[in-house]
Formats: C-alpha cells, structure tokens, sequence
C-alpha cells in the first residue's frame, strides 16, 4: 500500500510535456465557418486550418496534391483524381468520393449562394468512378481547373452537416474546431486522427482584436505568438525588437484603381490615361507604405503564372501631361467620386490619390462605406471610381484577369464595365489551352491591351508582413496569412 501511494506521488510530482497553444489575432469575428459561404479572409484563416481542398499551392506557387493523392486529365474537359486513402472526417465519416462529389455539388448548386461560386462554375458535372476515384467534368477545357480546386472555398465538406457548419465545421483538416465565442476568440485543438499525423502545437487560438494598435501591444507584451498583416509604421517600429522576428514577402495581393469607362465622365480614354498620370505610385510606396509594397504596372504581381511583370509602366507620373490631357478632352474642373470600403490602408490611399488629383484640377470626393455597401456600389452603373485590394488566390492569370476584364462578368467582378470582344476572345482561348506557352501569350496580349485602354490603374503589390515570437518554428505561409500551415510547427519555450 505504502509503495503504490509512492509511485502514485511520483508520478504526480513527474514533469508533463507542457501543452502548446499558438496565439494569434484577427480584426474581426469570421462571417460564418462554412468555407462555401464565404469569400472573406477572416473566415478562411479559420477554416484552412479545418478543412482541406483537393489540391494547394506550394511555397513556390506550384499546384501538388493535398486531398488528391494523384490525377491525370485523361480527357481536354476530364479530370480524373484519385483521393488519399483512409482519409475521414473528423465525425467519423469517410472522406471519399461519394463525399468529394456531394461536397462539389453543394458548391455548385445556386440554392448554396456561395459568393465564391465562379471559382468552380466551369465544372459540369462529378462523377463517382469508385471509392477513391472521382471524375471533375468541365463544360469546356478549362486549364487552371487544378489552380482552382486549390482555393480554400472549394474545401471538402460534409454535406450531412448543412447549415450547422457555418458555426461548428467539421473537416478533415490538422485542427477540430473547439469553440466559437462572438467578438472573443475562435478556438481550435489538435486533430489526433489527422492523416498526415497529430500537430505538435495542441491549440490554435484566434483572439477578435478589432484595433492593429492593440494586436501589436498584445504581441510586444507576449498575449500573442504571431501576428499577420501590420501596418508599415507598426511593422517598422516592430522590426527592431530583439524579442521579435519579422517577415516581409510579396504575396500575391495587388491594389487597383478602378474606373467605370462607360460614365460620361470616364469614357473618354484620356480622361483615365490623365489620372494615371496625376498618380506617382513611387511617391505612395515609399511614403505612405515605407517601402512595404512594389509599384505595380500589370494587374498582377509577379508571383502570378503569366504575370507580365517585365510590361513598361506606359504612364509615368507627370501631372504636365495630366493637364494637357484633361484639356484635350474638355473635362477641366472635373469632380468624380471615388468609392472605397473601410479599411485603414486604402482610406489613407484614397485621401492620397485626392491630393495628387486636385494637383491636376481634379475634384475627389472620397465616399468610404462598409464592405457590402461599397460592393453594392459597384453594382450599381453610377459608380465612377473605386479603390480595390484583390488576392490571385489560385496564382493563376486566369482568376483575376477572367473576372476583372471579360464582359461576361460585368458588374459582378468586371466593375470598370470593360467590354473588348479581343479581350474576351483571348482570355477564353487561355482557359482551353492545356499549352502553357500558349496561355503566356494569350494572357500577355491581355495584359497589354488592358494597360493601353486603362479601364484600372494597378498602383502596387503590397507585401505581406508578419510578426512573431523565436519560440515558433516550423510554420509555412503560403502567399497569405490564410494559408498558414501549422502541421509542422512547433512553440517550444
């Protein structure tokens, strides 16, 4: 008795490997965790970590298999993908085909109102082959198909679930959701049944901290292990401390002023080749960003397949030749309203843009709304300027080109109304051609077109930036935040 009461003791007294919980911020709750419903980066910071897509994109921005285990196009319009074996959900349910094709048709099916449903709407059908094989059937070739299929909304999801999976998902992801506490916190544990091995870091907490100033107290003081997207003048200040790594890297976000060519006042094309003139880009990426972003010239930034990173900015800023071309086309004393949504970084960027336009005689008024007003703005034919930040979130031309430049989507996504049937003529050439060649010169002709008629100014390709504690190690940041891989990190103290 007295030696069972001793070994008790000692294992009492024995040291326990201590838990570790990775903290992080965000600036605001998710809108839901159903990653079909959401287009929105708070929610896919979340849900990246609970669910997975099919494929992914690597440090590289390459396309390899994360569900898929391998594939082949075994015809133009067929992709045939055979699943990782084993793999389930974290209620217990296979993650299979059967579960892949219902998961996709969800996607798909209008009554779902998935706000990222263009991203899979070239897919015609899926077919079940067998358990582990399934065929993702598109209406034409479509090449980026595979890119696509890596973006977060397309994860894998039970369907049986329905709607309870925008506040308890369940995926088959490194991480179970835990809990979920409004304007809190968003907590996640370790997934010990995950294929590709339990996570060392046992908990994942994201803490709802609306202001960047109080995100950047909590991560000097230790109340955060890492922290993503920090303002220049914060960053700077945080890249001095011993205590502290920071990272900077371009991601594959770029910021566009937009403009509506079919309002009387933009139609003219030297209307829009003279506020591109007015805008000294360098001006605002070493001022107003402190040099944490790079001038832009093509609608994508060079970590984009097909970038045409090497195109000449073909309106240099001169605020002379501004004038001379304002005059030209009769609109001195021009006003226009240039809408933005809230967001510190682009408001500061509007206020700037005022400036550099009144020098050239160009009134602004800046109208800043929340998101869904501003997007309902831009729906609407009376929009004349607007200022966007955008992610090629698959790193292929094709995401962001398709939906910026091809009449088909006008207004949705096409909201500078840009309508050019060579535009259009090219950029569905590039989707049906599996040659990559091919698709670099129809995308380059794109790209130059869309420099010469300025129906947008790409002004820069801002770099993401990061913040953390030495003790994390291991952790892989894909482009963004919301791709952070924590399968292979470690917090140790």
């Amino acid at each position: 008795m007295r030696r069972s009461l001793l070994l008790l003791l000692l294992l009492l007294s024995a040291p326990l490997a201590a838990a570790q919980t990775l903290t992080t911020a965000m600036g605001s709750n998710p809108p839901t965790l159903d990653p079909q419903r959401t287009f929105n980066g708070f929610s896919f910071a979340v849900t990246t970590q609970v669910y997975e897509t099919l494929f992914r994109v690597t440090t590289e921005g390459e396309v390899e298999g994360l569900l898929a285990e391998s594939w082949e196009q075994v015809a133009p319009d067929r992709l045939r993908v055979t699943l990782r074996e084993g793999v389930e959900f974290t209620d217990g349910t296979p993650l299979d085909a059967e579960a892949v094709k219902a998961s996709l048709e969800r996607l798909l099916d209008p009554a779902t109102a998935a706000p990222g449903r263009f991203v899979v709407s070239a897919i015609s059908a899926v077919e079940v082959v067998d358990e582990r094989t399934v065929d993702i059937v598109t209406a034409e070739p479509f090449a980026p198909l595979l890119a696509h299929l890596a973006h977060p909304v397309t994860a894998i999801v039970p369907v049986a679930h329905g709607d309870d999976l925008a506040r308890r998902p369940v995926g088959s992801g490194p991480y179970v959701f835990e809990s979920w506490t409004q304007g809190d916190s968003v907590v996640l544990t370790a997934n010990e049944g995950y294929w590709g091995g339990t996570p060392a870091i046992d908990r994942v907490v994201y803490r709802i901290i609306p202001e960047v100033s109080t995100q950047v107290v909590e991560l000097r003081s230790g109340g955060l292990d890492v922290l993503f997207n920090i303002p220049a003048d914060s960053f700077r200040q945080l890249e001095g401390m011993a205590s502290l790594e920071t990272d900077s890297f371009l991601g594959w976000g770029s910021v566009h002023l937009g403009f509506n060519t079919t309002s009387p006042k933009l139609q003219d094309i030297r209307v829009r080749q003279a506020i591109a003139h007015a805008i000294d880009k360098q001006l605002i990426v070493d001022e107003l960003l402190s040099g944490l972003a790079q001038v832009g010239v093509a609608p994508v930034p060079p970590t984009v397949r097909f970038a045409a990173s090497d195109l000449e900015e073909p309106y240099p800023y001169d605020a002379d030749r501004a004038r001379e071309l304002l005059a030209q086309a009769g609109a001195e004393g021009l006003t226009l309203t240039l809408d933005v949504y809230q967001n510190p970084d682009l408001e500061a960027v509007a206020q700037v843009l005022q400036a550099m336009l009144a020098d050239v005689g160009v009134t602004v008024e800046v109208r800043v709304q929340e998101f869904a007003a501003y997007s309902e703005t831009l729906q609407s034919d009376d929009v004349e300027m607007y200022l966007t930040s955008w992610g090629t979130v698959t790193l292929d031309a094709d995401y962001t080109l398709f939906a910026f430049f091809h009449s088909s989507e006008i207004p949705a996504n096409n909201a500078s109304r840009y309508s050019v049937p060579e535009v259009d003529d090219a950029l569905e050439a590039a989707r049906a051609t599996p040659d990559d060649a091919q698709r670099e010169r129809l995308y380059r002709i794109v790209q130059e077109r869309v420099l010469a008629d300025v129906p947008m100014v790409t002004l820069y390709y801002p770099l993401s930036t990061s913040a953390k504690r030495p003790a994390l190690q291991g952790e892989v940041v894909r482009f963004s935040w919301i791709n952070l891989d924590l399968r292979g990190a470690t917090l140790e103290e």
